[in-house]
């Protein structure tokens, strides 16, 4: 099989650009959510969807690569996965119990140990479905509500490697299996989208279209753009996320149609992108120290919100 990305040492392939927009993400929800009665970012839950082409990109990237050069593991893969989540994921549910077990009664605090339970298990996505929509009074009120999110990827990584791993050793065409997926999870949310938005918003199966975009981008070959070209597409890039942060608010039907603009500027931004273009430069101005902080701080904005008192404990 023809290898389409090149397989140089991840260190050599450093993205600092992917890392800057990785904070805009993160910090977009945080002030989403730390700051609900404010106009500022209504739309500011888009992060995560920028968030889920991020990963999907660059975890395929790893995944192509070592399937290709035959040192794929699964445990291995998993092992890093725990070692790269567990960590923030641990204290900031043990933060989070042992201010309910201060602040709460048994009643509600009963209630905690159940959202703690299914944000360790990555199940949030589900329980919250089950329960109420992501922008209800009473999933909002919610200290771990955004490990949904959470739960979102991780169920993606349970089934992606050992699927491309197969699909390897079958010699399928890896690109039409990535489109093929990509379309039937894009069809799954439209459809959802007209029925029921909760489902839409929750369910797995309509949300891996978002990582797939990222895999997509993974699988390419590199594509030769003129600087002036990669400048238009990603500043078009950038444009799609702000707009959709300032412009969406939650009471509209998403993701549905309306998630193509955060995710297709994402997309824009990481084909795109390069040291010479002002969005780089932009998406640099951080420190190197910035990913592992912005990564814990994702896992956990809605505890941090809370802490500020911005959502209600309970």
């Amino acid at each position: 099989m023809t290898a389409p990305i090149n397989t140089t040492t991840l260190a050599h392939n450093y993205r600092p650009d992917i890392d800057g927009l990785r904070a805009v993400a993160v910090l977009s929800v945080v002030i989403f959510h730390a700051f609900p009665d404010e106009a500022w970012l209504p739309g500011g839950f888009v992060g995560v969807d920028v968030f889920f082409v991020i990963s999907g990109y660059l975890i395929s990237k790893i995944l192509f690569s070592e399937i290709e050069q035959h040192r794929f593991s699964l445990a291995s893969f998993y092992g890093r996965r725990v070692r790269r989540i567990f960590p923030a994921l641990a204290v900031c549910l043990a933060a989070v119990l042992a201010y309910g077990f201060v602040v709460l009664v048994p009643s509600e605090l009963a209630q905690l140990g159940k959202q703690v339970f299914f944000g360790a298990s990555f199940l949030s996505n589900f329980a919250l479905w089950s329960e109420s929509g992501y922008f209800d009074s009473a999933a909002t009120s919610k200290p771990l509500l955004h490990l949904w999110s959470l739960g979102i990827e991780e169920q993606f990584y349970i089934l992606w490697p050992p699927l491309l791993w197969i699909a390897f050793k079958l010699k399928a065409a890896m690109g039409r299996l990535i489109v093929g997926l990509l379309v039937a999870s894009f069809a799954v949310n439209i459809a959802l989208s007209l029925t029921d938005v909760s489902s839409d918003f929750y369910l797995p199966v309509s949300r891996f279209w978002e990582l797939l975009a990222g895999a997509a981008l993974a699988w390419r070959r590199d594509i030769a753009l003129n600087a002036g070209l990669k400048h238009v597409i990603s500043l078009a890039g950038i444009a799609a996320i702000l707009v959709s942060a300032r412009l969406f608010a939650s009471d509209m039907r998403f993701p549905g149609w309306l998630a193509l603009l955060p995710v297709a500027g994402s997309v824009a931004i990481i084909l795109s992108i390069s040291m010479a273009l002002a969005t780089d430069r932009l998406l640099l101005c951080h420190p190197r120290e910035a990913p592992d902080l912005f990564y814990g701080l994702r896992n956990c904005d809605c505890e941090l919100a809370a802490s500020l008192g911005h959502i209600p404990f309970h």
